[in-house]
């Protein structure tokens, strides 16, 4: 990936949520020495040219530095769900090309995110506006490529209803990436860890505190 197409991307992080089954905030969990919330910026921020934060209502984020310019937005509506997090990041978002990653993935891998926008541009002549990893089968919404202009039809999907971000996929064109594409990046799937609980949070710090096991960033 050039330089050029980097300085054109902002990487949208979602941040608020419920928390319901970890029970306190994930953003500001420690983990390898640093905030989760830190470690997403970390990896998002060497492919990007700018970071983006959407907190839910009232949310307090800890202190995080990037080497790219960082925004912070709210997102106005609490509980509705990522759909409506990803358009409000797409709103004040200056890249064409943006990711977008849940606080959650402590083992982000920059490659991987390479990977997704490098496909996003080769297909954007051709209509593709979002370019989804799949995962044990399932879309990793959370940790995908979209455009910017894709913004008019979330907003729509969003006005009538929907809430799960793969609603819009037919109208944005969307490019599915298998396992055998994206594994050329990211053998071990560590981007797709997420900590949703306690229980989650305890078995990624031990992945991370095995010999040869992913590095503190």
């Amino acid at each position: 990936m050039t330089a050029s197409t980097t300085s054109g991307v902002t990487a949208i992080v979602l941040c608020g949520g419920r928390s319901s089954r970890m029970g306190r905030d994930k953003a500001a969990i420690e983990f390898g020495g640093s905030t989760l919330l830190q470690r997403t910026v970390t990896a998002a921020a060497e492919v990007a040219a700018e970071i983006v934060l959407v907190r839910a209502p009232g949310q307090t984020l800890p202190a995080v530095t990037a080497a790219c310019p960082i925004v912070i937005v709210d997102d106005t509506i609490e509980g509705q769900g990522p759909l409506h997090g990803i358009a409000t990041g797409l709103e004040v978002a200056h890249g064409a090309r943006c990711l977008v990653v849940a606080v959650d993935m402590p083992f982000l891998q920059p490659l991987l995110l390479r990977l997704l926008l490098d496909r996003l541009d080769a297909g954007i002549e051709g209509g593709t506006r979002w370019v989804v990893p799949i995962s044990d089968g399932r879309p990793q919404s959370l940790c995908s490529a979209i455009a910017r202009d894709a913004l008019p039809v979330l907003r729509a999907h969003f006005e009538a209803g929907d809430r799960a971000p793969m609603t819009a996929a037919a109208d944005l064109s969307l490019v599915r990436l298998e396992e055998d594409v994206w594994r050329t990046t990211d053998p071990a799937a560590l981007s797709f860890v997420d900590v949703d609980t306690p229980e989650a949070l305890e078995a990624a710090r031990a992945l991370s505190d095995k010999p040869g096991g992913p590095p503190s960033l």
